[in-house]
């Protein structure tokens, strides 16, 4: 079991450390660049973008600045069941690291279940906010 423990937190940290590059930026020759990109909410859309023009701009020692912006649901189940189903497989993920950590024996397994279990349900959902947004830099 400390394996799997030591196997989730490396990734953790590695996904942590993770440098934030501008991959999904789009440049164009009239100075109006875009963004595009999927997320699981609308507010890890938005952050995402932000910091994809930002990091874009940066790089030429200028900022960002939004022109327009606009997220859809593109997601296969109606939007509020979505919502449902990611607040509850988010609820277990989270419940699951303190009955791990505090539990013992099939208690310790049940929690480490339901930390992975929970992860692996709310990425089942997929990313179905699409974020199109278009900045320029000065």
């Amino acid at each position: 079991m400390n394996t799997i423990k030591t196997v989730i937190s490396i990734s953790l940290t590695t996904l942590l450390m993770a440098c934030a590059h501008h991959d999904n930026v789009r440049p164009s020759d009239n100075g109006e660049h875009y963004v595009k990109l999927t997320s699981e909410t609308k507010s890890e859309a938005g952050k995402e973008a932000i910091n994809q023009s930002n990091h874009f701009c940066e790089e030429q020692g200028k900022k960002a600045y939004i022109v327009s912006e606009s997220i859809e649901y593109k997601g296969s189940m109606p939007e509020e069941q979505y919502l449902t189903s990611r607040g509850i497989a988010k609820a277990v993920e989270g419940a699951g690291p303190a009955i791990w950590a505090l539990g013992k024996n099939s208690v310790n397994d049940v929690g480490a279940a339901m930390t992975i279990g929970g992860g692996i349900a709310a990425g089942a959902l997929g990313q179905p906010y699409e974020l199109n947004m278009t900045f320029t830099c000065r």
